[in-house]
């Protein structure tokens, strides 16, 4: 797929376009170099951006996201059916969405019902950015369209699905790659009449509709993060980028180095060059042949009343050279995606690093996590309100719609037992922390009831420790004067003992 999108299509039929021309840019990367006829160029692909994509879904909901109403007791029933829409399943197409959204640049959560499906309650699905066109008004999503496309034999059916407030509509138009075509039934083709249910109506000019019977969209959309390409662009400001933008060049790079490193170690497979007349002759005009297991390629021409001659010849690989471009060139990729070569398992120790510079290695990932955060809260706020007002609407429930509703997300990205032990120490000695703070800072994993008891003991054990007088002697219990004397038993008195 990489080598015809950037390489462009070679003959083909006539409705296949070819992209060189149209992006003459993409056909001088590694990808867009054409192979000359009869030769057979093996190219690997290193899947980073594949990579940078699933740790970005890992860091965002590699644990469920915890859905909360402010008031759990006079809300209890709405807490309870928040728990069930966003079980186990929804909480996997959450994660596929984040996955999604960091690929493509944004993700559309889209809410609907079929009660074939479930009949107790709304779904949640997923929709990729390359296949919606949405409206944005001052930030947020007005309207959106999504399209799917069936080809058969370069006669296209596209079904088109707007959703607006309140409303969904279906159409389906029958053409080819480069016309629209004429609108067709939804149910005269069988991709589009799973569609088709009841309390449609239709217009002749926008298909078939139906109501969802609530007063806001029941799409989300999220971003990414938000994409300067389009700043000038009224009508794409809205839309996010993907993590891998403006490094583009830097995979490419690091596909051409890996390839150039197997061709090192193709080129420095040994050869062993041996005269003509020890290989098997098969006949006049027949050619010869040999055994694979001689491993002996390459023939040379000589008497055969002279003396043997074998050969070797074997290249160098350099992969002290390769090695450090690749990590060289994952170093600027991982960068500039915003993580650390931590969060990918790479150890990017330098002598010549300092700790200020390491922790804001370190650091970086935190950082963009919380970004993606800011965009994620939002959506998973409204996608729990939509669910609510369509279990409402279609199933007859009764949620609180007004329901005061908050989203915490769990620490994905955590620091080592060592650091935290570190610096709740120093916050003990700067007393600049309570005991129970630095217990959530240093069990960050712990809950309330395992934080409070640890805290208790902690501090039964300081009461436990007798307090020490500035030079250093214990403070007898009496009151008496510390520089004084303590009464105890004299040496050598029954019961006492040699110090």
């Amino acid at each position: 797929m990489l080598a015809q999108v950037y390489g462009g299509y070679s003959g083909g039929s006539a409705t296949e376009r070819s992209w060189q021309g149209v992006i003459p840019a993409l056909s001088k990367f590694f990808w867009g170099e054409r192979s000359r006829p009869g030769e057979d160029k093996p190219k690997l692909h290193v899947p980073v951006a594949s990579e940078i994509a699933q740790v970005s879904a890992d860091l965002v909901f590699g644990q469920p996201p915890t859905v909360l109403v402010g008031n759990a007791e006079a809300d209890a029933a709405t807490q309870q059916r928040i728990d069930t829409l966003l079980s186990d399943r929804a909480a996997t197409q959450l994660h596929e969405g984040a996955e999604a959204c960091s690929a493509l640049g944004h993700s559309y959560l889209r809410v609907g019902w079929d009660r074939d499906i479930d009949p107790d309650g709304p779904l949640l699905s997923v929709v990729d950015a390359d296949a919606a066109f949405p409206v944005y008004s001052y930030g947020y999503l007005r309207e959106v369209m999504f399209v799917r496309e069936w080809d058969d034999a370069g006669t296209v059916l596209r079904h088109f699905e707007l959703h607006e407030r309140g409303v969904i509509w279906h159409a389906a138009y029958l053409g080819d790659h480069r016309n629209l075509g004429r609108m067709v039934p939804l149910d005269a083709h069988p991709e589009t009449s799973d569609v088709v249910g009841e309390g449609m109506f239709s217009d002749d000019q926008r298909g078939s509709g139906v109501e969802t019977g609530i007063d806001m969209l029941d799409v989300v959309g999220v971003a990414n993060q938000r994409s300067k390409v389009w700043r000038h662009l009224p009508a794409a400001r809205d839309l996010g980028a993907p993590d891998i933008s403006g490094v583009e060049g830097a995979l490419d790079a690091l596909d051409q180095t890996w390839n150039s490193w197997l061709r090192d170690i193709r080129l420095g497979q040994a050869r062993i060059h041996v005269p003509e007349h020890m290989l098997d002759n098969k006949g006049l005009g027949r050619g010869a042949e040999f055994d694979l297991n001689r491993e002996l390629y390459v023939g040379l021409v000589c008497p055969p009343d002279g003396p043997l001659q074998l050969e070797m010849t074997q290249f160098k690989i350099r992969f002290e050279e390769h090695a450090a471009t690749a990590t060289a060139l994952l170093e600027r990729i991982v960068g500039g995606a915003g993580y650390s070569l931590q969060t990918f398992g790479l150890d990017p120790s330098s002598s010549t690093q300092t700790a200020t510079e390491s922790w804001a290695r370190q650091n970086r990932t935190q950082n963009t996590r919380n970004g993606k955060l800011r965009h994620w809260n939002r959506g998973v706020l409204d996608l729990t309100k939509i669910l609510l007002a369509v279990d409402n609407a279609q199933f007859g429930a009764s949620n609180n719609l007004d329901a005061d509703i908050t989203v915490q997300f769990a620490d994905t990205v955590s620091d080592s037992q060592l650091t935290r032990a570190q610096t709740a120490q120093m916050l003990r000695a700067a007393e600049a922390a309570s005991t129970r703070t630095l217990v959530e800072l240093v069990h960050n994993d712990w809950d309330g009831d395992q934080i409070a008891e640890e805290v208790a003991l902690i501090e039964g054990e300081i009461e436990a420790v007798e307090p020490v007088a500035g030079d250093g002697q214990v403070t007898p219990d009496d009151g008496t004067d510390p520089g004084g004397s303590v009464p105890g038993p004299a040496v050598g008195a029954p019961g006492s003992q040699p110090r």
